[in-house]
């Protein structure tokens, strides 16, 4: 008999074997955790679990003080979970199938302005190591849309500046191929001539000793640039944000810049499409197939 706390343990196990990041095997833990405190009893079968169950722990949510984001995020790794379950043979029927992916309310995405952004990198001392490091972090974020993980732990050989682009490391540990700007390759020469040898094995961004940044370091850099910038909604996601809605704006298209950001899904690019109309409408006559054609 599998119970359902043996199955979790050994569910979080199979993550691991199957190389998904230590990120991801703690958002699994985290939620199934809280579905485990739903039901009551970690020692229940699994096979006992049924559709009401679920729908129950929905409903349990949605009581909760929590966005209808997170609530989604906990029923994805649940989902996840019970279909795991299904495939090994624990659960006798395909429960996922019957429990769809609630509706998450769409948020407004926030972008920084272009007088927010000159702000925010006047905050530099570019004489120091300290200043050309943090300036290429936001360079980078900023410029490429790296995701605060993928710069921490960003690695010197992945770097190829006069071809204009990098390797980074992504979601579940999966390699993409990133462009970068005139911008960003300057402020990465300009920290490269400041950077001392590093030990083998040891990720771009690092502390006057030479010691790895954190995520935590970064966050903390941020919580600072907030005052100094005074930009009070400042956070590293910001940055890529700012990003995707610019270079759509610019005139990237949306396919380039899912390969760019590493999703796996356009729905999680589109998004920032409806952010841009404005600049559609101003630069129409540019696509227009009649205008177009009237001009020759």
């Amino acid at each position: 008999m599998m119970t359902l706390q043996n199955a979790i343990e050994e569910f979080l196990i199979d993550q691991q074997i199957r190389g998904n990041s230590p990120n991801t095997v703690i958002y699994y833990k985290r939620c199934l955790g809280f579905f485990s405190i739903y039901i009551g009893d970690a020692t229940r079968p699994v096979e006992g679990l049924s559709l009401s169950d679920c729908k129950g722990y929905y409903l349990h949510l949605k009581g909760q003080e929590v966005t209808t984001t997170t609530i989604q995020t906990y029923i994805r790794a649940l989902r996840a979970f019970l279909t795991w379950c299904y495939t090994e043979g624990y659960l006798n029927e395909n429960l996922p199938e019957r429990f769809k992916l609630p509706k998450a309310q769409r948020k407004t995405i926030d972008v920084l302005t272009d007088d927010e952004v000159k702000r925010l990198f006047s905050c530099f001392d570019l004489r120091t190591f300290i200043g050309c490091r943090n300036y290429c972090i936001c360079a980078l974020m900023l410029d490429s849309g790296l995701r605060l993980n993928e710069v921490v732990t960003l690695e010197p050989d992945r770097i190829h500046i006069p071809e204009g682009y990098l390797i980074v490391n992504g979601k579940g540990n999966k390699q993409r191929m990133v462009p970068i700007g005139l911008q960003s390759k300057r402020a990465l020469l300009r920290y490269l001539s400041r950077l001392p040898p590093l030990p083998e094995k040891t990720p771009l961004f690092v502390t006057n000793a030479l010691i790895p940044l954190k995520q935590n370091t970064v966050k903390e850099l941020f919580r600072k640039l907030k005052g100094r910038a005074n930009i009070p909604r400042l956070k590293p996601h910001l940055l890529r944000h700012t990003f995707a809605t610019r270079y759509l704006e610019n005139g990237g298209d949306i396919y380039s810049l899912q390969q760019i950001l590493g999703h796996t899904s356009l729905e999680m690019v589109k998004r920032y499409i409806h952010l841009i109309p404005s600049k559609l409408a101003v630069n129409f006559h540019s696509y227009s197939p009649l205008d177009n054609l009237m001009k020759r």
